[in-house]
């Protein structure tokens, strides 16, 4: 099985060469604002198979609840796929 596309590219920005704290990530959060919570990739402690956990040892966020990440400057580095209404995906099927 293949690894999550965005375990790849945060495992990419963690591991790399890169500064984590250049580089943001926003996931659903049900009562914050606008129902997400955006936080820095430097954040996150350890990578899993389908979530991470946050630094303080507590919080774990499902890869499925994460949005987008973003880069310096402001690039887009990686976003949820958006079903259209009323379209049901294979995987949804099995």
């Amino acid at each position: 099985m293949r690894e999550h596309p965005l375990k790849a590219i945060l495992s990419r920005i963690m591991r790399g060469g890169s500064d984590p704290s250049e580089f943001q990530l926003a996931y659903v959060h049900r009562g914050a604002a606008d129902d997400q919570v955006i936080i820095k990739v430097s954040e996150i402690a350890r990578l899993g198979k389908g979530s991470f956990l946050l630094r303080d040892g507590e919080t774990q966020i499902p890869f499925h609840r994460v949005l987008y990440v973003i880069g310096p400057e402001n690039r887009l580095l990686w976003r949820k796929r958006i079903r259209e209404k009323g379209r049901t995906d294979l995987h949804e099927l099995l």
